[in-house]
C-alpha cells in the first residue's frame, strides 16, 4: 500500500512539473496602448523561492513569439527564471520597433512611444504576479532590441541589475549618457556585420566605442583580458570574449567579438558558442546593489544544466574553470539512490541519460575544493 501511494505521489509530482511549463500571452495597458508580452513560467518555478526575471526584446520587424524561441526557456528550467518576451508597437514606417533611439537620416521610429515606461511597467507586473528577487532583474535584447537595452541601461537601470545587448549599440538619437552608476553590460556583435555594422554603424555608435564608454563609465582597468574561445566548428566564425574589469565583478564590461559573424545570433552546434547561454551566464554573475567578489561557495551562477525536461541526454556548460576542476556529477532518483556518477574534466559536457527511466531525478555537482550545487530534472 506504502509502495503504491509512493508511486503515485512519484507520477503526480512528475506530471504536475510537466503540465506547469507554460507560455502565456498577456496584454498590458500603458500609456493609453494595449501592449502585448508573452510569458514562460518553467515547471521548477516555486512561489517560496524567488525567481529571476529575464525580459527580452526582439530586434526591428520581428515579434514576441518569434523572439521567444531564442532559447532561454532552456535555461529558465533550470536556473529559476521568469522570462518575459514583449511586443514592439508597429511604427507607420518601420515596423515593429522600440523607441531606442536608433535611426537614419533624422527618422526615430516610434519617437513619442514610452517604451522606457513599458518596461518599467513589465517589471512591476512581474513581480506583482510571480515571486521575484528584485535584485535579480535583467534585460537584453537583440538589433533594435539590443538598441533599447543599451538606452535603458543609459538612462533607466535603477532596478535592473545588468544588461546584455546583441547586434545593438548606442542609437545616433541618444543625448543624454549619464548612467549614474557603474552598470555591468556584455555586448555580443560579429564583425561582419551587414546590418548593424561593425565599424560605420549609420544607425548609431560602433562597438568598439560603445565598449570603451562603458569600460570608462565603470572605472575599468584599460588592459582587458582575452578569451579565445575553441574554434571547433567550421563556420568561419571565431569568438573573443573581452573582458574588462575593476576587481568588482559588479562593474564588469565584457565584449564578445565575433569575427567573421554577421547580424546573427550564434547556436551549437552550428556554431562555437550559444548566445543565450553565454549571454545567462553573463547576467547571473550580478545582483543590484551587490558589491565585491561573489560568495565563492555559491557558484550556481557559473553552471547550466539543460534541458530540463530532457530525452536522451543533460548538457553540463561551466562558465569558469575553477567549477570544473575535476568535478563530481551525481544522479539520484526520488527515493535517494544512486543511480549515475561521472567525472566532469571539460566544459560543455554531454550526460547520457537514455538508460535512465521516465520521472523526477536529482543531481548534485561538487568539486573536490568542496562546493556543491544540487538540481533536479525530469527525464521525458
Amino acid at each position: 500500500m506504502k509502495k503504491t501511494i509512493f508511486i503515485f505521489f512519484l507520477l503526480s509530482t512528475v506530471c504536475c512539473l510537466q503540465l506547469s511549463a507554460q507560455w502565456s500571452n498577456k496584454t498590458l495597458i500603458y500609456g493609453s496602448i494595449t501592449r502585448s508580452y508573452r510569458v514562460y513560467q518553467s515547471p521548477n518555478y516555486n512561489a517560496s523561492f524567488p525567481a529571476s526575471l529575464l525580459i527580452a526584446l526582439h530586434g526591428l520587424g520581428d515579434n514576441m513569439t518569434n523572439f521567444s524561441s531564442i532559447g532561454f526557456n532552456y535555461i529558465a528550467d533550470t536556473a529559476n527564471i521568469i522570462c518575459i518576451f514583449p511586443q514592439a508597437v508597429s511604427d507607420p514606417y518601420a515596423g515593429t520597433a522600440w523607441n531606442s533611439g536608433a535611426g537614419s537620416s533624422g527618422y526615430y521610429p516610434n519617437s513619442g512611444v514610452n517604451d522606457i515606461g513599458f518596461i518599467n511597467a513589465l517589471i512591476d507586473t512581474a513581480i506583482a504576479n510571480y515571486t521575484i528577487d528584485n535584485s535579480r532583474v535583467y534585460l537584453c535584447g537583440f538589433s533594435m532590441g539590443g538598441f533599447m537595452t543599451e538606452r535603458m541601461a543609459l538612462q533607466s537601470n535603477t532596478r535592473i541589475a545588468a544588461f546584455a545587448s546583441m547586434s545593438g549599440t548606442f542609437g545616433s538619437g541618444i543625448t543624454n549618457f549619464s548612467p549614474g552608476r557603474h552598470v555591468p553590460i556584455a555586448h555580443f556583435h560579429g564583425t561582419a556585420d551587414a546590418t548593424v555594422l561593425y565599424t560605420g554603424n549609420t544607425y548609431g555608435s560602433d562597438p568598439d566605442s560603445l565598449i570603451r564608454f562603458w569600460a570608462l563609465n565603470n572605472a575599468c582597468n584599460p588592459t582587458p583580458t582575452i578569451y579565445s574561445y575553441p574554434n571547433l566548428v567550421n563556420d568561419g566564425i571565431s569568438v573573443d570574449r573581452i573582458q574588462y574589469s575593476n576587481g568588482d565583478p559588479q562593474s564588469d564590461v565584457w565584449f564578445y567579438k565575433m569575427n567573421g559573424a554577421g547580424h546573427t545570433v550564434l547556436f551549437q552546434p552550428a556554431n562555437d558558442i550559444t548566445e543565450a547561454y553565454e549571454l545567462w551566464l553573463f547576467l547571473s554573475r550580478h545582483r543590484l546593489g551587490a558589491s565585491g567578489i561573489i560568495d565563492p561557495i555559491d557558484f550556481s551562477h557559473k553552471i547550466l544544466v539543460f534541458p530540463n525536461p530532457a530525452h536522451e541526454e543533460i548538457t553540463i556548460i561551466f562558465h569558469s574553470s575553477e567549477v570544473i576542476n575535476n568535478a563530481s556529477l551525481s544522479v539520484y532518483s526520488i527515493q535517494g539512490a544512486l543511480l549515475l556518477q561521472q567525472t566532469i574534466l571539460h566544459d560543455n559536457t554531454k550526460i547520457d541519460i537514455h538508460s535512465l527511466s521516465k520521472g523526477l531525478y536529482y543531481y548534485q555537482l561538487s568539486n573536490k575544493k568542496g562546493n556543491v550545487i544540487s538540481g533536479k530534472f525530469v527525464k521525458q
